[in-house]
């Protein structure tokens, strides 16, 4: 075998060792605090681009950061609009990479001083402690990137004598589609696109290929890259399949408009821009890989709503599948598989809520509602079986504290379901004017809670309902006084108090059991909840 193919093949393969451990490096020394900054800013569509381009940047991996849209998307922490703000953000992202090995990759020939350091990276990761490891290990993979990108290259500089444009589908409309394919081919086979761009540029770089041909290839290389988020949403909830689909959607739209957008491209550089700046045909290459990215995000930008809409109406709604969000696949990343838990519990919480009110205004009576009862008690005890599962390390303590808060909330909604089935103290309590009141307004709260739950619990909602409760509970005895001075001997009338101070109790815990279920759901989630309350809840310490 030619030593050129042979040099390629294991420069290729260098490479792409850099890439997984450099990317598994930083995953792991800096993937809370990712998964946090993804959870915490993406909001809305623009941070969510903006969230999608900086973590695909330094993860130096479009596939891990859609496959991580995907899994938060799944887990309820994200919405569809703010997963594809992330999707959109990570396939401008990618390009990236291809700027880091034409600006110093090629310029600065740092094969050679890679070495090295590889060597102190592997050093510093079998010696140094669990942080240093992990930087040493970082170091490594990014300094094996340059390695492997210096043996391609001397690879492709031997292959440039045999293997010529002239070799490959020649820059026609069927050609480069033809291309655009083998750019697929080349990524399903890799698995980066990274690696396909670094291809395709070291091969320009060394005129193995022509600069239309290395851009049909690129193009390929973007829709290839869609199937690994593909693959993780298979199987998966309605949110990640739906995030899935959008990925694959939106980069056969962006590789459409950079199909028909290559052929002016390539000819405005070779009469105008190119010999007039004298810019190489690598650069010029990557520029067209950021051109098509960035156009084809504000061309989808504006039409996201519609987007979003034609994706739901693909995959629609699961029909009551609450415990859908409890991915097993999800258990490998503890913060992601809690928030699925804690989405489920707001789903049913919500339900529950519902029904409440149904009740309270003797719309349906009880035994009516059985059979949804029935399924909202076996999706809490799913999910208290799921929770079993994860496996949350001491030494994370916002998991801990995430943790706790979920399995409190559960508690207090099971303690919840068990008021529900003793409906029948809502009659004694509606022939209290003072306890009919109670009813009254808790309907109100409950209500309320449940027009406003899809839109996140804040502080005010649980100091309502905190308020509520004290207020009730700090008129038991007061009110206990009251009932029992005008009562009299008679058996009917001591029945129906001791009837109507059991209802008081009743009504007083449904109130503190709504107002704490706020309160661990709002303290569950992984930022602007978990942080913020786990100091209280530390010094209010076991329920």
């Amino acid at each position: 075998m030619d030593a050129g193919i042979i040099d390629s093949i294991g420069g290729l393969g260098l490479f792409l060792l850099g890439m997984v451990i450099l990317t598994s490096g930083l995953k792991d020394l800096a993937g809370g605090t990712i998964r946090r900054m993804i959870a915490r800013f993406t909001k809305s569509i623009p941070t969510g681009i903006a969230t999608g381009v900086i973590v695909t940047a330094i993860l130096q991996s479009s596939s891990a950061t859609t496959v991580t849209a995907v899994g938060f998307a799944g887990a309820g922490l994200l919405t569809l609009t703010e997963s594809l703000g992330i999707v959109f953000g990570a396939n401008l992202g990618t390009t990236v990479t291809g700027w880091i090995v034409v600006l110093v990759g090629f310029k600065l020939k740092l094969g050679q001083i890679a070495f090295p350091l590889v060597l102190v990276g592997v050093l510093l990761n079998l010696f140094g402690k669990k942080r240093i490891g992990l930087i040493g290990f970082t170091i490594a993979g990014f300094s094996l990137i340059f390695v492997g990108l210096d043996i391609l290259q001397e690879g492709m500089s031997g292959l440039a004598e045999m293997v010529s444009p002239d070799s490959f589908p020649q820059d026609s409309w069927l050609g480069r589609l033809l291309l655009l394919l083998i750019g697929v081919g080349i990524v399903l086979v890799t698995q980066s696109s990274s690696a396909g761009v670094v291809m395709a540029l070291t091969a320009l770089h060394s005129g193995a290929i022509s600069l239309a041909q290395a851009g049909a290839l690129v193009i390929g290389f973007g829709i290839g890259t869609t199937f690994t988020a593909l693959l993780a949403s298979l199987g998966k909830s309605v949110a990640a399949r739906r995030t899935g689909l959008a990925h694959v959607f939106y980069s056969l739209v962006t590789a459409t408009l950079a199909y028909f957008l290559l052929p002016v491209y390539v000819w405005f550089w070779e009469e105008y821009a190119g010999p007039a700046t004298g810019i190489s045909p690598d650069i010029t290459l990557v520029t067209f890989h950021t051109l098509f990215n960035l156009l084809g995000l504000l061309v989808i930008v504006p039409f996201t709503k519609a987007f979003s809409a034609l994706i739901i109406r693909i995959i629609p709604e699961a029909e009551n599948d609450q415990t859908e969000r409890l991915d097993e696949s999800l258990l490998s990343n503890p913060n992601v598989a809690i928030e699925a838990a804690r989405s489920t519990l707001v789903d049913v919480f919500q339900c529950i809520l519902q029904l409440m009110q149904k009740l309270f205004l003797s719309e349906v009576a009880r035994e009516d509602l059985d059979e949804e009862f029935s399924q909202y008690h076996d999706t809490l005890e799913t999910t208290s079986r799921y929770l079993k599962q994860i496996n949350v390390t001491s030494s994370d303590r916002q998991t801990v504290h995430s943790s706790q808060e979920v399995v409190l909330a559960l508690d207090h909604l099971q303690r919840l379901m068990r008021r529900c089935d003793e409906m029948e103290r809502l009659g004694s309590a509606r022939e209290n004017q003072t306890l009919s009141s109670f009813v009254d307004e808790l309907n109100q709260k409950i209500q309320h809670l449940e027009q406003t739950l899809h839109n996140g619990f804040s502080e005010d909602d649980e100091q309502a309902l905190q308020d509520f409760w004290e207020k009730w509970d700090g008129q038991q005895k007061e009110t206990r006084r009251e009932f029992t001075q005008s009562a009299t001997t008679a058996d009917s009338q001591f029945d129906n108090l001791l009837q109507q101070l059991d209802a008081f109790r009743w009504l007083t815990r449904i109130s503190s059991h709504l107002w704490r279920i706020v309160h661990h759901l709002h303290g569950a989630r992984i930022v602007n909840g978990g942080e913020k309350n786990q100091a209280r809840f530390e010094s209010e310490g076991k329920e």
